[in-house]
């Protein structure tokens, strides 16, 4: 049977690995409206209580979680959302197999008013976490988010305080930070042993292929996808489904490789050092190869300077993997590499500390989510990580848009171009 508890020292001591998030600010006016549901009294979990959970968003990342948050004993997912009617029923036949009374909903709007719930997992396309986030905070629901937990700094301050005032918890899908080897990246860092750092640099280049409507599905059509609840309030565009699959390579869905690939190694940056938010972004990209209907760019490179005087120096391209991923931190006393976030060597002058991995896996991630539902406490990618790393990846997005930095403004909590 899965180990579904944790003492009290070790619920603690995940919670003191939550990095620092940025300063609390007076909040931005709101600028979106959370979908109307009903308000209900949090429930108070006791230890040996099942969790009644949700899941919104099922696609080829939320299947994943899915299937893992499926093998918790202490988890009953009662009810499903998506908008593609595959993909749910899927989904549902799955959840039956465990909990037979599962519900499926197309609209996660009426999973919420309908359900009565402890949490929500939710994975949908990027452009919708934000509905999804304040409308179950605001029924009293708990909330684990796929990342970015936003696409602009104005939301990220948003939900920040919403979750703050309706003291509940969240977990953004950062799920590096339960991985064994970078928590023990993280106390060597902070030791001090290897001295200050001074910059961190990533690599992460891939092959893909051009988007082809002729590699969707064929059963897919403006009815079984319900297009209109995936637009919402963004552009209106006739059916395609190229958009829909493929959501990540569209600027209205998705901040492009900024907020999916560098955004996960920006995260964990920011939990082994511990920094506040970088001073100035500087980024640029384009289409270099794909000329396929995408709109966000397929190559991109960015650079941020932190005021702790280090930089972190991304770049991808999808257009020729051959070096793959790399993450390498340079210190003045030592160096760490990264390989493939698999395997991860520590330099000590001539001496290496090798240091491998059990994988990436949800599991670790979901049990901080559930133990911290459960004390109430904070979970290790909490709310002011998610605003911190989302905020960074818009700003990246702003600098490669206008060409010009884009600077934080810790005074006032707010983005400018410089």
């Amino acid at each position: 049977m899965k180990s579904t508890r944790r003492t009290f020292l070790k619920t603690t001591a995940g919670a003191a690995l939550a990095a620092a998030g940025c300063a609390t600010n007076k909040p931005a006016p709101p600028k979106m409206a959370a979908a109307a549901t009903p308000k209900r009294t949090r429930r108070a979990l006791g230890p040996n209580d099942r969790i009644r959970c949700a899941f919104i968003g099922i696609g080829s990342r939320g299947s994943s979680i899915l299937g893992s948050a499926l093998t918790f004993d202490d988890v009953d997912m009662v009810a499903v959302a998506d908008t593609y009617d595959a993909n749910r029923e899927r989904a549902l036949d799955a959840c039956k197999k465990k909990y037979p009374g599962a519900t499926g909903y197309v609209r996660f709007e009426d999973l919420l008013e309908k359900e009565q719930l402890d949490a929500v997992i939710t994975a949908t396309p990027d452009h919708i976490h934000v509905p999804v986030i304040l409308a179950a905070v605001d029924a009293g629901i708990d909330v684990y988010t796929e990342k970015p937990m936003t696409l602009t700094w104005e939301s990220a301050k948003q939900v920040r305080d919403r979750v703050n005032a309706a003291a509940a918890v969240i977990q953004v899908g950062t799920q590096l930070r339960s991985m064994e080897m970078y928590q023990r990246l993280r106390d060597v860092v902070q030791s001090g042993e290897l001295g200050k750092l001074l910059r961190v640099w990533v690599n992460r280049d891939g092959n893909t292929k051009r988007l082809d409507r002729a590699d969707t599905p064929a059963d897919a059509t403006e009815q079984n996808t319900h297009w209109p609840l995936f637009l919402r309030d963004t552009k209106h565009y006739p059916y395609d489904p190229l958009r829909y699959f493929h959501w990540r390579q569209f600027v209205e869905y998705s901040n492009g490789y900024y907020g999916d690939l560098m955004l996960h190694h920006l995260d964990i940056c920011h939990f082994v050092t511990g920094c506040g938010m970088p001073s100035v972004v500087k980024a640029v990209g384009d289409i270099y190869t794909f000329n396929d209907g995408r709109t966000c760019p397929d190559t991109v490179s960015a650079l941020l300077e932190y005021p702790e005087k280090f930089q972190f120096n991304y770049s991808t391209t999808v257009g020729n993997g051959h070096f793959g991923l790399f993450e390498r931190y340079l210190f003045t006393n030592g160096t760490v590499e990264v390989r493939g976030m698999g395997e991860m060597s520590i330099y000590r002058g001539d001496n290496e500390e090798k240091v491998g991995s059990k994988g990436i896996l949800n599991e670790p991630h979901l049990q901080n989510f559930f133990d911290a539902m459960r004390s109430r406490s904070a979970t290790i990618a909490p709310i002011e990580a998610g605003l911190m790393a989302a905020t960074c990846a818009h700003m990246a997005v702003m600098s490669m848009n206008s060409g010009r930095a884009a600077a934080w403004d810790g005074q006032n909590g707010r983005v400018r171009l410089a």
